[in-house]
C-alpha cells in the first residue's frame, strides 16, 4: 500500500483529495500544526487509513521520519503564523526545508505542490513571490515535482462563495471593488481534486505545471449579477476604489472581523486566469465542469 503525506489536508481542498485518495487505498497521513478535527478527518476512509498527525515544526524528529519514508507528497498548506516573519519568509522557508527533506527520501515517487493562477507574474504579493520560489526550488531538487496552479476554488463550502452570499443575502448594496472588470476563472473543487488523483494513479513523472481552471472567464462585475440573478434579489453593486479598500482593510487585519486580507484584496487588481504556460485538464483527459452552474447550484440550494 503507498503511503501519501499530505500537508493542509484538513482544509476544503484537502478534504475534497482525501475522499478521493481514500477510495483508491492508499494510507493517508495529514500532518497539522492548529487543532483540527480529527475524528471527521479520520473517517474520510476506512479505520486507520487517515492518520491525522500533530507536529509543531519541520524539525521534529517523528515528522521527519514519515517524510523519509512515505511515496507521495502534497502540500497544499496555506496558513501561515505571520507574527513569525513577512510571507516571503515564512512560507518559502517553510517550503525550502520541506524539500530539503524529501529530497533526502529516495524512494519519493512524486511531489505534489499546490501554487495559483499567475504567482510567476504577481510582483506585488508576498505570498505569490514566496509561492513562486518554492516552484522554482521544487523544480530544482526534486525530480518528480507537479505543480498545481488552480483559479478560483468553488464549491460546497469554499471560502469565496462562503464569504460573498451571506452579503448578498442580507445587503441590498453590495461592495464591488475596483471597477469590477477584473476576470477570472473560477474551478470546481471536484475537478481539482480529479486532477490531482489522475496525476497520482497515472504515476506522471518529471516537472509539470497544471493551470487549472474552467471553462468560463467572467468579470467579478458580471459574476455578481449572475449571483443576484440565482437569488432573484435586486442588488446595487457599488463601486469601491482599491486604495480605499487598501486602507480600511489594513486597518480591519488588526482585529479578528476582518472580512478579507491585504492579500486577498490583490486578487481584484490583476486578472487570475489561465496563461498556457504549460499544461491544464486537457493534459489529464478532464473536461472541467461549467462553474456557472455549479454557484447556481449552491445558491440555490
Amino acid at each position: 500500500m503507498k503511503s501519501i503525506v499530505i500537508f493542509g489536508g484538513s482544509g476544503f481542498v484537502g478534504k475534497h483529495i482525501l475522499r478521493r485518495l481514500a477510495k483508491n487505498g492508499y494510507k493517508i497521513i495529514v500532518p497539522y500544526q492548529k487543532s483540527i478535527q480529527e475524528a471527521k478527518i479520520r473517517l474520510l476512509g476506512v479505520t486507520g487509513q487517515i492518520i491525522p498527525f500533530r507536529y509543531t515544526t519541520l524539525n521534529d524528529k517523528r515528522l521527519q521520519s514519515i517524510l523519509m519514508n512515505t511515496d507521495i507528497c502534497i502540500n497544499l498548506k496555506t496558513t501561515y503564523d505571520q507574527k513569525k516573519g513577512p510571507f516571503n519568509e515564512i512560507i518559502f522557508n517553510f517550503n525550502k526545508k520541506l524539500i530539503k527533506i524529501l529530497k533526502s527520501n529516495k524512494d519519493l515517487k512524486q511531489f505534489v505542490f499546490f501554487s495559483g493562477l499567475g504567482v510567476d507574474t504577481d510582483k506585488n504579493s508576498q505570498r505569490s513571490t514566496a509561492i513562486h520560489k518554492t516552484e522554482k526550488e521544487a523544480f530544482k531538487m526534486i525530480d518528480n515535482t507537479s505543480i498545481i496552479r488552480p483559479g478560483i476554488i468553488i464549491g460546497g463550502g469554499d471560502v469565496f462563495l462562503k464569504r460573498l452570499l451571506p452579503i448578498f443575502k442580507m445587503s441590498f448594496f453590495v461592495p464591488l471593488f475596483g471597477d469590477g472588470k477584473i476576470k477570472f476563472q473560477p474551478v470546481f473543487i471536484d475537478d481539482v481534486s480529479l486532477a490531482v488523483e489522475k496525476i497520482i494513479s497515472n504515476q506522471i513523472t518529471g516537472k509539470n505545471i497544471y493551470e487549472l481552471a474552467g471553462p468560463r472567464i467572467l468579470t467579478y462585475k458580471d459574476f455578481y449579477n449572475y449571483v443576484s440573478k440565482c437569488l432573484n434579489r435586486t442588488r446595487v453593486l457599488v463601486p469601491v476604489p482599491l486604495n480605499l479598500m487598501k486602507i480600511l482593510i489594513s486597518f480591519a487585519e488588526k482585529t479578528p472581523f476582518s472580512p478579507l486580507t491585504s492579500e486577498q484584496l490583490l486578487l481584484f487588481e490583476k486578472d487570475n486566469i489561465i496563461q498556457n504556460i504549460d499544461k491544464s485538464f486537457k493534459n489529464l483527459d478532464i473536461n472541467p465542469q461549467d462553474t456557472l452552474q455549479i454557484v447556481k447550484n449552491i445558491v440555490e440550494n
